[in-house]
């Protein structure tokens, strides 16, 4: 990663004096949230959420995998960050820096190992085979509260998200395809069960389904 560019004095001295004198760049007061917007896309889980001027695109995806000997009736919740250059000029292509590192293991804390989502109701086969959930989360622009910005477009892309229904008779395991269920019923279009919405800011954000 890039090192950044420390701040010049007088940039150091501007900023000393808007926090004693409570102003801030964008016309926020000192305790004022940062405008939020939520687009929710064409695809089941996938959306992007807009904090002040940082972008955060999130992505959820699902297949079926074997479970985890020692949890063998738990589904599997994994997360993936991405920072490109496009979001700051001081992220490098191919690099995993320290803010990616600590974003995605703030995220994964937060939601997986909370327990804000029910595992077990990913489970198709006990010790067979399980629903593997991935949030993919590509930063688009960087303007702080990147952490905040992640939270947010993960737990809306997982209560946005519908996976495809299963049939289990026997051994035999048939996915219902998604593009069927919309045709037939809205029965196979399956959500992942949210117990509680976890965040990393101090406000609570109501999504209505």
């Amino acid at each position: 990663m890039v090192r950044e560019i420390d701040p010049s004095v007088n940039e150091v001295n501007f900023l000393l004096e808007a926090l004693r004198e409570g102003k801030r760049v964008d016309g926020r007061e000192v305790y004022d949230m940062r405008s939020l917007e939520i687009t929710l896309g064409a695809d089941y889980g996938h959306v992007e959420v807009q904090l002040g001027r940082t972008r955060v695109s999130a992505n959820v995806s699902a297949e079926v995998v074997r479970p985890y000997p020692d949890k063998p009736t738990d589904g599997q919740l994994i997360f993936n960050t991405e920072i490109s250059p496009m979001a700051a000029s001081f992220f490098e292509i191919g690099s995993r820096s320290e803010d990616e590192v600590l974003i995605s293991r703030l995220i994964e804390k937060s939601l997986r190992r909370s327990g804000a989502i029910d595992t077990e109701g990913l489970c198709i086969v006990a010790g067979e085979k399980v629903w593997q959930i991935r949030v993919d989360l590509l930063f688009l622009d960087h303007d702080g509260n990147l952490v905040d910005c992640a939270s947010i477009a993960a737990i809306t892309a997982l209560l946005h998200f519908r996976r495809p229904d299963v049939t289990v008779s026997g051994e035999d395991v048939t996915i219902v395809s998604i593009f069927y269920s919309v045709y037939s019923s809205n029965r196979s279009k399956k959500s992942c069960t949210v117990k509680h919405s976890s965040y990393t800011n101090l406000y609570y954000i109501c999504i209505f389904r």
